[in-house]
């Protein structure tokens, strides 16, 4: 019977402290619902690779998406430590980052600018998990943040994608207390840059009518950070006689006097492979400096 009694007690508590834990999650708006809902498990693919032409030669890249008109950077706090003698953030081992916005909500871009959240305290990973904890330990002065102008490409997408041809494994951060995946594709340019796409005019709706099998042309491929990452999308106007990828540069484009139309859209769309041959890129702060090998921190920073 004390068996039984102890157990159901355990039950009990288990029970409570989840819906405190449940309780304690600020309140979402149903859009921010909708969104968190569509990036769900369930929602899980494979991000394909696509083809695209600069000067000739090929490029592959991921799309993740359309950017709304008029979206900013989003802000992506990282509680740390400190900083080492370097400068180098000293991690929270196992801290995650904090977002401020996801996909689908109208002030998502998937660029970001870095803030650091420095506490002195000896704060345990991931007991802040959204912007309203890290108000908190600022308006206590347990903590302080300290600006960047870094500008990182961390497109959030369903739990469980993958990246085709990359092993990579999708990293794990909180927006307002709920678990997201993210992946790095580090510093990325804020302006973007033109992509032309090829059209046989438009449909009944008004969308283009895109040239099958042509791959877009671009004429910027990243080589050091910033990358460019955002694409400033032209639809080349093409007739029934164009022939699919016979133009392969905007040389060649320029030199056919195609009529193009004006930008209309930006996507995300970074580059990863040029002819055949990854495109080395750099990290971000919150990969490279995880730190996640010592659980002995260097001292921390105190607060100012």
């Amino acid at each position: 019977m004390k068996g039984l009694i102890g157990c159901v007690l355990t039950i009990v508590m288990f029970s409570g402290a989840r819906t405190i834990d449940a309780q304690a999650l600020p309140p979402l708006s149903s859009e921010a619902e909708a969104a968190l809902e569509g990036l769900s498990q369930r929602f899980a693919s494979e991000a394909a690779l696509i083809q695209g032409w600069f000067r000739d030669r090929t490029v592959l890249y991921y799309d993740f998406g359309k950017v709304p008109d008029g979206a900013a950077p989003g802000q992506v706090l990282w509680p740390i430590h400190g900083f080492d003698a370097r400068g180098n953030p000293v991690a929270i081992r196992g801290q995650r980052p904090i977002f401020s916005t996801i996909p689908w909500l109208g002030d998502y871009s998937g660029l970001w600018r870095l803030t650091y959240v420095v506490t002195a305290d000896n704060l345990q990973p991931n007991t802040v998990r959204g912007i309203e904890g890290v108000n908190g330990l600022v308006q206590r002065k347990k903590a302080y943040l300290k600006e960047t102008d870094l500008i990182v490409n961390l497109p959030i997408v369903p739990r469980g994608t993958t990246l085709a041809r990359d092993s990579t494994q999708g990293m794990l951060g909180w927006y307002q207390g709920r678990e997201v995946q993210f992946f790095d594709f580090g510093p990325a340019s804020l302006a973007p840059a033109p992509m032309w796409r090829f059209v046989r005019g438009r449909d009944a709706m008004g969308d283009p009518i895109l040239v099958e099998g042509q791959n877009g042309i671009l004429d910027s491929i990243p080589v050091t950070p910033t990358y460019p990452d955002l694409w400033n999308i032209r639809w080349v106007r093409v007739d029934s006689t164009y022939v699919a990828n016979s133009v392969k540069s905007v040389t060649a484009l320029r030199t056919a006097a195609f009529v193009v139309d004006s930008a209309t859209m930006v996507r995300n769309l970074p580059i990863t492979v040029i002819d055949g041959s990854p495109v080395q890129r750099v990290a971000s702060p919150l990969k490279t400096f995880a730190d996640l090998r010592s659980p002995f921190p260097p001292r921390p920073t105190p607060p100012q």
